[in-house]
């Protein structure tokens, strides 16, 4: 990200607040309800970061399937081949941590995958709430009650997923 200056700024929506940060080249975070900075956002927002707001509350108001958007995000060798992978899962669709496993040739690490996924700091752009477990909806950094507006806004039939027995 060399001597790029930081940017954020944060949308309000019908599911809450979403802040996206970033540089003046890239969108590097996107932070869910619940985990959006208190401080006001600076005078000035990338062009980046703009994007991702305008694209972000699109997809929030029903009228965006797919992003487009320069990324950065900083993970290891393993953890940016599951990130890349999530896009994969097209709108309105789910996947199994098994089925990642298999996209990135490592089928018996789902587990691993699961972990990955959880670290996504671009959630939504990299859609990881598509991602479900064998026999249920699988754990989100949001929680599930966002998990399952997600889905559902997409038009996935979430009562046909099974929620983790607490």
């Amino acid at each position: 990200m060399g001597t790029a200056s930081r940017s954020w700024t944060v949308i309000e929506s019908q599911l809450g607040s979403f802040g996206i940060a970033g540089t003046d080249e890239h969108v590097t975070e996107i932070l869910l309800p619940g985990e959006v900075l208190d401080a006001a956002p600076p005078a000035r927002v990338s062009e980046p970061v703009r994007a991702a707001a305008a694209q972000l509350a699109e997809y929030l108001e029903g009228q965006r399937t797919t992003f487009d958007l320069p990324l950065r995000s900083a993970g290891t060798p393993f953890q940016e081949a599951v990130w890349t992978s999530l896009v994969a899962i097209t709108f309105g669709t789910v996947e199994s941590y098994g089925w990642l496993a298999d996209q990135i040739g490592r089928p018996t690490s789902a587990r691993p995958v699961g972990q990955a996924v959880a670290r996504n700091p671009l959630p939504i752009v990299r859609p990881c709430h598509r991602v479900v477990g064998a026999t249920d909806l699988g754990g989100y950094g949001g929680g599930l009650v966002l998990k399952r507006a997600l889905l559902e806004l997409e038009g996935v039939t979430v009562e046909a997923i099974p929620t983790r027995a607490s």
